[in-house]
């Protein structure tokens, strides 16, 4: 998910970031949204590709997420994989009124899984979930603020920087994005 203007763009691929030269247009960007892992649930095709895009109380949600979800809770929601199940699931209890809480709950209110790792986006708010039940060093993600505005990752990217901050596992952040600028909230 990208902003051109007033809108926002999806740059679905099957094929690894790597080898896709279609990732060229994202030059200049003032938001990205990026998904770069392997699929482990679900075929491999366009429709389970992240971001996903649900319109949900008339607006346009985005969202990625990394680990594996087992349980039964996200079960009735629409979608081929635990992701989308996940972030139906997540749509469906968020509250723009006390969104921090909401998502609180929805997070507690799952038990198996290796990560709830997600970005979920409407292009104003953005909100970052670090939650995992295992391996560390894998799904611990990592922030890092520039001039520009936060960048996360699921990894240490030296290539852009060197003071990345490991989030604490539990941590929930949330954004208001302004112009070219992201501010913390809560």
């Amino acid at each position: 998910m990208y902003k051109t203007g007033e809108t926002y763009e999806s740059c679905l691929s099957v094929r690894p970031c790597w080898e896709d030269s279609g990732l060229a247009r994202l030059n200049g960007r003032s938001i990205i949204l990026m998904h770069a892992r392997r699929a482990s649930r679900g075929e491999v095709n366009l429709g389970n590709v992240h971001p996903f895009n649900v319109k949900h109380n008339d607006r346009s949600w985005y969202f990625c997420h990394n680990g594996t979800i087992y349980d039964p809770v996200i079960a009735a929601y629409r979608g081929e994989t635990d992701s989308e199940r996940y972030f139906r699931f997540l749509l469906d209890h968020l509250d723009m009124s006390d969104p921090l809480a909401s998502i609180e709950e929805v997070v507690n209110n799952l038990h198996h899984y290796t990560s709830l790792n997600a970005f979920l986006t409407d292009g104003d708010h953005f909100y970052v979930i670090n939650r995992f039940s295992t391996s560390p060093r894998y799904y611990t993600l990592y922030l890092h603020q520039s001039e520009d505005g936060p960048i996360i990752s699921s990894e240490p990217l030296p290539d852009v920087a060197t003071d990345w901050e490991p989030l604490e596992n539990g941590r929930i952040i949330a954004y208001e994005v302004h112009a070219k600028k992201s501010t913390p909230v809560g």
